[in-house]
């Protein structure tokens, strides 16, 4: 299997592909705004199908091309399901700036949008879904071995805000304390924003895990 990723939209938010060629198959996280053109090229580049689109959580910027994407494919989204109500209206519950920006008014809706359960399968490789609210009431990380997908969990030096509508500063802090700081040092972090590190680095240096103590 081989990973991909590239950052997407007006935030720059990481979408990453697993390309599994020995399947023929291509599963997708995060297609943010304009990442739907990128993955149909990758597709017909290496003449493969697309076979699921996972979301971390329910912000437009990582879900903006989904339906597009599930639309022209026939496939289903899987959400966690307290993340749902965000995207029941594509082209609602943002700010006029943010909707401006993601261009809602051309938003595919999902037509198939599915809950996500303990464990999810993303182009034939196994990923457990570790809930971890704060940023959203959704958000997962993703874990297969020693690669986590953290979403906007965890960054490089940072955690996802928890001054939005929905954040939760206190889950946050239990999600970090609980969901986070047990991953093993060996751990690759790849986030949702910005560099990839390692549970190792965030561990010795992340300002929001040392005051966990």
């Amino acid at each position: 299997m081989e990973l991909l990723s590239f950052s997407a939209g007006p935030y720059a938010t990481n979408c990453y592909v697993v390309v599994n060629e020995e399947e023929g198959c291509v599963g997708v996280v995060d297609p943010g705004l304009h990442a739907a053109p990128q993955i149909e090229a990758l597709l017909k580049e290496k003449n493969l199908r697309l076979s699921d689109i996972v979301l971390t959580h329910g912000h437009i910027d990582h879900t903006r091309d989904a339906g597009q994407l599930a639309a022209a494919h026939g496939l289903p989204v899987s959400l966690h399901e307290a993340d749902h109500p965000m995207l029941s209206d594509p082209h609602g519950g943002v700010s006029a700036e943010a909707a401006q920006l993601f261009d809602t008014a051309h938003m595919t809706p999902i037509e198939d949008l599915r809950a996500l359960g303990e464990t999810v399968e993303l182009a034939g490789l196994p990923l457990e879904v570790i809930h971890a609210p704060g940023h959203s009431p959704g958000c997962v990380m993703l874990r297969s071995g020693t690669v986590c997908f953290s979403g906007d969990v965890l960054f490089r030096g940072s955690i996802g805000r928890t001054d939005l509508p929905g954040s939760d500063p206190d889950a946050m802090m239990r999600s970090l304390r609980e969901k986070v700081l047990p991953l093993a040092d060996d751990v690759t972090i790849l986030p949702g924003h910005g560099a990839p590190s390692t549970m190792a680095q965030e561990r010795r240096s992340n300002p929001f895990l040392l005051q966990l103590g």
